[in-house]
């Protein structure tokens, strides 16, 4: 008899606790759990984990399916945002088991998974920040250049500068180093992970987000614009937005402070009872 495919990949998560739970053997808290997008590594969360740490923030940091250094795909598995969602989901279960339902941020492609996560295991959810994303139709550039580069079966040096100032701006030759690691994966991986990106979640995806979501915007984003941000913000009341100047679509990266205290002053916000 034919076995069914895996329906989910085993994630690589680098778990962390902040110092003063080290110290004190304090129980740990419910994590946070940080969500990578297209062709990007965990390095890129180092910033805000930092700073979340420092908040007392425990923060669990996911590789997405096929993502971490050396990890190989299940046999039959298929990249996409449900497969990647139910892969994360089988984390976030973990992390959710001995306290409550979790927090996901995820930036870009990660924030379509946390949506799609949080629209098929909405118990395990607490709430969600979307970070340098909401559900609109892909940049037309953007779009283009990576449907080339899909065609042609691997990700050109041009292309990969091209899309680094589109998500960092200008970067030191080692930053550059450091961030654009997530081009040198298998291309059965960041073909198919990109296809997913472009696609995002199907029109009802959000409306079956029951969790309070928050939209963190950066001004200057090329990717995704203030407007689509307000757009999507205005369509629902378990949303928010919070603008933050100085900063394109890698928030996290460029704004860590503000990113941190926009997620906290929102986790503290969506946990008190509505009046």
């Amino acid at each position: 008899m034919l076995q069914e495919p895996p329906a989910v990949a085993a994630l690589h998560v680098d778990m962390r606790l902040p110092a003063a739970a080290v110290k004190a053997d304090f129980p740990p808290q419910t994590p946070v759990l940080l969500v990578h997008g297209w062709a990007s590594t965990s390095a890129y969360w180092e910033p805000l984990a930092t700073e979340l740490l420092d908040a007392g923030r425990t923060v669990w940091i996911v590789d997405l399916p096929g993502y971490h250094r050396g990890d190989m795909l299940p046999p039959g598995f298929q990249w996409t945002l449900e497969s990647a969602a139910d892969s994360v989901a089988a984390v976030a279960a973990v992390a959710a088991r001995n306290a409550a339902p979790v927090h996901i941020a995820g930036h870009s492609m990660g924030g379509s998974v946390a949506l799609a996560l949080a629209a098929r295991h909405s118990g395990l959810v607490a709430s969600v920040a979307l970070i340098g994303m909401v559900p609109a139709p892909p940049n037309e550039g953007f779009k283009s250049m990576l449907e080339s580069q899909l065609r042609q079966g691997f990700i050109d040096d041009a292309t990969r500068a091209k899309c680094m100032k589109a998500w960092f701006g200008a970067l030191s030759p080692e930053d550059n180093r450091l961030l654009s690691r997530g081009f040198e994966l298998p291309f059965e991986v960041l073909g198919p992970s990109g296809l997913a990106a472009m696609a995002g979640v199907a029109a009802d995806v959000p409306e079956k987000v029951t969790a309070p979501t928050l939209v963190i915007a950066g001004v200057g984003d090329r990717l995704r614009s203030l407007d689509q941000a307000e757009a999507f913000v205005a369509a629902s009341p378990l949303r928010r937005l919070v603008a933050i100047p100085d900063a394109g679509h890698s928030v996290h990266w460029e704004q860590p402070h503000a990113c941190a205290v926009a997620l906290g002053a929102f986790w503290n916000e969506s946990r008190q009872p509505p009046a």
